[in-house]
């Protein structure tokens, strides 16, 4: 009797760890992976994606599968959405700089002004979140010195400084904070995700080719016509894009979409 009831037991958990491992859109991309079937993980991993299983491992993971199927454009897409939500993270950081240095056209120019650079370093280094509660702390901070300004003749001096501390404190973490919102939430980032493509003035193949790009090629979305969009380069020069040569940054579906 009580082997009849180890059997249905263990029968009962081997059951329920198989339904575990289906239940989990992850271990098939995972186990691929490790298989070295990185097309095959990619594509699993985007299947995540797209049913709503979003995050920074798996964009990190999905980015590394394709990596090593050589998709390197579309793998900084998914590198970047990755930081977006862990922007400390050192082995995603590592992995995109790596992927960058692979791009036909190297690493992206450094920032000419050492301020721009020091602003976008504090700008990529934390996110969203974390800025919007150090300018709320910094501005609860602020008020209470001035409070203390008002009311206490005898530290009006230490209360002033603070005070003045604490106000430029608040407004260097708000400028940050709607830095980053406009950069990664508000703007559409992509990626060239084709080996080459024609950067043209308008939005479709009868207009004139600006300039040639290359895949791995950072830009921003302007707007989108059909199945065009306008994008900003990393040099700075604007022009029209195939969305099916573009990954976006932070989708499941990388492919851009066209208007509706």
């Amino acid at each position: 009797m009580r082997a009849t009831v180890l059997a249905l037991a263990l029968i009962a958990a081997s059951g329920a760890w198989a339904q575990g491992q289906a239940a989990d859109p992850l271990a098939e991309a995972n186990a691929l992976y490790r298989d070295g079937k990185f097309a095959q993980a990619a594509a699993a991993y985007h299947e995540a994606l797209d049913s709503g299983l979003d995050g920074p491992r798996v964009h990190y993971n999905l980015a590394n599968g394709l990596y090593r199927d050589g998709q390197i454009g579309e793998a900084i897409a998914h590198y970047q959405a990755a930081l977006i939500s862990a922007p400390r993270d050192g082995d995603i950081r590592a992995n995109l700089d790596r992927a960058l240095g692979e791009r036909p056209d190297g690493r992206p120019a450094p920032s000419a002004s050492w301020i721009h650079a020091a602003a976008v370093r504090v700008v990529r280094t934390f996110t969203l979140s974390e800025l919007a509660v150090a300018a709320a702390l910094a501005w609860w901070g602020t008020a209470a010195a001035v409070s203390v300004l008002l009311l206490r003749e005898r530290k009006r001096r230490r209360a002033r400084t603070i005070a003045i501390i604490l106000g430029v404190t608040t407004l260097l973490l708000t400028g940050f904070a709607i830095a980053r919102w406009w950069a990664w939430h508000a703007t559409e980032r992509a990626v060239v995700a084709a080996e080459t493509a024609q950067l043209r003035t308008g939005p479709g193949e009868s207009f004139e080719v600006a300039m040639p790009v290359q895949e791995g090629w950072m830009l921003r979305v302007l707007r989108r016509d059909a199945d065009w969009a306008e994008v900003v380069g990393e040099s700075g020069v604007v022009g029209w894009l195939p969305g099916s040569s573009l990954a976006v940054v932070g989708h499941g579906d990388s492919r851009v979409p066209p208007d509706e």
